[in-house]
């Protein structure tokens, strides 16, 4: 699978709901060395709403400040969004990410470091 595949894919909880789409993707590089790369990288985790601009714009990381209106903005766009760990994903198939889980039990998308 690449990851152009799964972003804007539209996501589904366990109760047939959905919940939006992959608007950002957390990788971890903790996987086997891939010789000149460095540690392989593997998905953590997907965030499902309408944070992903803020966040990748830093928005979402712990010691970032900005101005307060963007700050507030995209907070509450954040808010809104859930993050649905990887395994968490029962399949992928059609565009659609199948979650084991429903909603309520999905938290908000974890501050970075």
């Amino acid at each position: 699978m690449r990851l152009s595949e799964l972003l804007h894919s539209v996501v589904v909880d366990a109760d047939g709901v959905e919940l939006g789409s992959v608007d950002d993707v957390r990788l971890v590089q903790d996987g086997p060395m891939l010789l000149p790369f460095g540690a392989a990288l593997r998905v953590e985790g997907l965030v499902v709403g309408h944070s992903a601009v803020g966040t990748r714009l830093g928005f979402g990381r712990k010691n970032v400040a900005g101005p307060w209106l963007l700050v507030r903005i995209f907070g509450a766009l954040e808010r809104r969004a859930r993050y649905a760990p990887w395994e968490l994903v029962e399949a992928f198939e059609d565009d659609v990410v199948r979650l084991r889980a429903p909603r309520s039990q999905l938290g908000p998308p974890p501050r970075a470091a």
